[in-house]
């Protein structure tokens, strides 16, 4: 492992050590995300009133998960049971054949409740009733607590309960009734904006034999609602005590559902502020390991050792053959025959001429003495002529050509 990986390991085991020490020192922060589930915690979520509410009524109320179009296809249109239809979400937007079913169970007797900043418009046509969006310009400090933010009153129009205003901050839902037939409409509550505007907020609407009830602050039901003081209990049970003794059928969000609907190959990682966090570290850490690496490097470049000159050993290895055999004749004849190949390319001369003019010329360009080339040629005269070459003739002849090449 190369000194600059290791020193990038290092780097990023360090970032990691103080991101995780952050997370968990850090004051983690609410999710004030609307979604309404039955168990969630989040302060906009339904856990308490999950747990709660089947204490306020005397018969059982039902979760259902699925769609209200599911709920009414196995039921008979002329003999519909007598329910109250319940709606608790940031937003309830039914499609028109489930909307005419529950209209029509409405008119045989029961009750639809549905608590929303939004309502249907095709449901608000029929009713002969208009929810528009509500502004008012006070300034909104969002770096405040949030329950030090402008808020809102919410109250009833009975009588006995006239003098009661329940507070809620911030102001989390900004849709109210602006008109209403009050021939068969009645206003049970009212919502006054931080600017002093008051607004319908819960209306009674007489349909058939039945009523269909519309509020449109579903933050009353939340966990931060019913966790944030007595008064704001009482208002949540007020307001469903206008809620008939009858079978309650609840329509819930359903978690699994809208999870399938976004889920994707990294829905797990980003779901989760920790995870998605080392997940980001991790890619931008890999693409900065590749900016800073991806310069291009050359190659290694293999040692070639040159080829080794074995003529010197092969030359040893042969002497010694011939030096174990004892045939001193033809090692100095073949000595010879080299040392005259040798002259020849490297002096570029004829060996073959006169003795004397030989060692003259051989003198002149080799720059040798005359008499070291002239004792080599006599001794080499001698062995030629001579049937036995002795050792020590060897020996003084391999001794003269080393003198004579010596330095070149």
């Amino acid at each position: 492992m190369s000194r600059a990986l290791k020193t990038y390991l290092l780097v990023f085991a360090v970032l990691i050590a103080v991101m995780i020490v952050i997370d968990q020192t850090r004051q983690k922060p609410l999710d004030w995300s609307p979604s309404y589930y039955l168990d969630e915690k989040k302060p906009l979520d339904l856990y308490v009133l999950n747990q709660e509410i089947d204490r306020l009524f005397d018969d059982s109320v039902v979760r259902y998960s699925k769609s209200p179009f599911e709920y009414f296809q196995h039921q008979d249109s002329l003999d519909t049971p007598k329910e109250t239809y319940l709606f608790i979400r940031e937003s309830v937007y039914i499609d028109k054949i489930s909307t005419n079913k529950i209209l029509n169970a409405v008119q045989q007797g029961s009750m639809l409740f549905i608590a929303s900043d939004g309502f249907d418009p095709y449901l608000t046509d029929t009713l002969q009733a208009i929810c528009e969006y509500v502004s008012y310009s006070l300034p909104v400090l969002f770096n405040s607590h949030i329950g030090d933010r402008p808020g809102m009153k919410l109250k009833f129009s009975r009588e006995e309960w006239d003098d009661d205003e329940y507070i809620y901050s911030p102001v989390f839902g900004q849709y109210a009734f602006v008109h209403a037939d009050t021939t068969f409409s009645t206003a049970l509550g009212y919502m006054t904006l931080p600017n002093e505007s008051e607004y319908i907020s819960f209306m009674e609407f007489r349909f058939g034999e039945g009523k269909i009830l519309l509020h449109n602050q579903p933050v009353a039901f939340s966990n931060y609602s019913l966790m944030s003081g007595e008064a704001l209990q009482e208002y949540a049970e007020r307001v469903l005590s206008y809620l008939p003794d009858q079978p309650v059928v609840w329509f819930v969000a359903s978690q699994q559902h809208n999870e399938r609907l976004q889920r994707s190959q990294l829905s797990v990682i980003f779901k989760y502020p920790a995870l998605r966090m080392t997940w980001l570290i991790f890619v931008y850490g890999l693409i900065g390991f590749i900016f800073f690496t991806a310069k291009r490097k050359q190659r290694v470049v293999p040692v070639i050792k040159p080829v080794k000159n074995t003529t010197v050993e092969f030359v040893q290895t042969i002497g010694n053959l011939y030096f174990q055999e004892g045939n001193t004749s033809d090692i100095a004849r073949k000595k010879i025959i080299y040392f005259l190949d040798r002259v020849r390319r490297t002096y570029n001369m004829d060996t073959q001429l006169p003795e004397d003019k030989l060692i003259q010329r051989l003198c002149l360009k080799s720059g040798k003495e005359e008499e070291l080339i002239k004792e080599i040629f006599s001794l080499i005269e001698k062995v030629n002529h001579q049937p036995q070459c002795s050792k020590q003739q060897l020996i003084q002849l391999s001794t003269l050509i080393d003198r004579f090449w010596e330095g070149s």
